[in-house]
């Protein structure tokens, strides 16, 4: 997205001072893997990047202000080396991306084209008024919705404790709309991309063979059994889910269920995540605490031990408020968690973060950026 006189300026010094802040979280063997970066005056990424401490990656950040910066799952013997094979591959962390918009109920966007202001309810590619691809594009996503993906994501920690024996994992906020949920267990970071694929079928119940899983008895063969002990796997998620959504005939050490229910349940239970991310070990994952260039907001580490009473707001890198001038007329839109009325040329003062992500989105200027703080995530 290109920016214009102060929003540039503005985004470029509020970059700079987070993350003079230093509050990047920093990754496991970072000499060892890729660095990238957008830079906030480009569309194009920086990869192929090596650091060999923390240091002297905030050099470079302080020179090249990002708004995306990026480190590779993967551990390589030649992090910066251009051609993927010659890398080296050691191993790669097992990740997992959960986003609050795969659900129904969740995936209204507005589309601004900023060639000629027109304003779409549906993510476009193209301006049918001007034929501009110069779209911006603004997520109409609740705190439901995201409450909803962490529900998915505390599913996706227990079968990965429970069923993998996972131990090192990381759960964080994207700083946009849904959850990354990384594992460093060495067992699973040596898988090659066919046993990954193997892993998101078995958690997204993906070619199950029910039947054979869970075999049908009776003389019409329309039921099914569980122990309420001695159940592993799918069958034990199965059973649980069973034993809290459907009528079971309980027959004291086992309990009895409609086939036909059985395969609603089982849709019922599929975790929607982004199937190329975890097969990719290849793939670049954000800096724990690094801006999320789409939004403005930080990427955070959550404990999986609390619930999810977050809001936008608090995610945000900046305190206080600033003075805006739209370029475009937007009846009423939703920003993060606030709803806005916008108006061609007619300043008006808002929450800096609010501002930051309008400026990013290329949809205002900003003209007045005296009361506002950079802060800590």
């Amino acid at each position: 997205m290109l920016h214009q006189g102060q929003s540039k300026k503005f985004l470029r010094e509020v970059i700079i001072k987070y993350y003079g802040l230093r509050i990047l979280k920093e990754p496991p063997f970072l000499p060892k893997r890729e660095i990238a970066i957008q830079p906030i005056d480009s569309k194009t990424y920086i990869r192929h990047l090596q650091f060999p401490s923390m240091i002297k990656l905030y050099e470079y950040i302080n020179d090249n202000p990002p708004l995306h910066l990026y480190y590779s799952v993967a551990l390589y013997e030649n992090p910066s080396s251009k051609d993927m094979e010659s890398k080296g591959l050691i191993r790669a962390d097992l990740m997992f991306d959960i986003d609050a918009d795969h659900y129904s109920g969740c995936r209204d966007i507005v589309s601004v084209c900023l060639s000629c202001g027109e304003v779409f309810k549906d993510d476009i590619k193209e301006c049918s008024k001007c034929r501009s691809k110069e779209i911006s594009k603004i997520p109409q996503i609740s705190e439901q919705c995201l409450r909803r993906a962490w529900g998915d994501a505390l599913i996706l920690i227990d079968i990965l404790e429970n069923e993998f024996g996972a131990e090192k994992i990381t759960v964080s906020f994207s700083g946009n709309r849904g959850f990354h949920i990384r594992v460093e267990d060495e067992h699973l970071t040596i898988l090659d991309r066919d046993s990954r694929r193997e892993i998101v079928d078995y958690i997204t119940l993906s070619n199950i063979m029910i039947d054979r899983l869970v075999p049908r008895i009776g003389r019409r063969k329309d039921k099914v059994v569980f122990f309420k002990e001695h159940e592993y796997g799918i069958r034990a998620r199965l059973r649980d889910y069973a034993l809290q959504y459907l009528d079971v005939i309980d027959h004291g050490y086992y309990v009895e269920v409609s086939y036909n229910d059985l395969l609603k349940l089982v849709d019922l239970m599929k975790i929607d995540i982004d199937t190329v991310v975890t097969m990719d070990t290849s793939r670049l994952s954000r800096f724990i605490y690094s801006i999320n260039g789409k939004s403005g907001l930080a990427v955070h580490e959550l404990d999986p031990n609390r619930d999810f009473d977050y809001t936008f707001h608090d995610f945000r890198i900046l305190d206080g408020t600033v003075t805006i001038k739209p370029y475009f007329t937007i009846p009423q839109i939703r920003i993060l968690d606030k709803e806005y009325r916008l108006h061609s040329g007619e300043s008006m003062r808002v929450d800096a973060y609010i501002g930051f992500y309008l400026a990013i989105k290329g949809l205002v200027e900003v003209v007045n950026t005296e009361n506002l703080e950079v802060r800590r995530p």
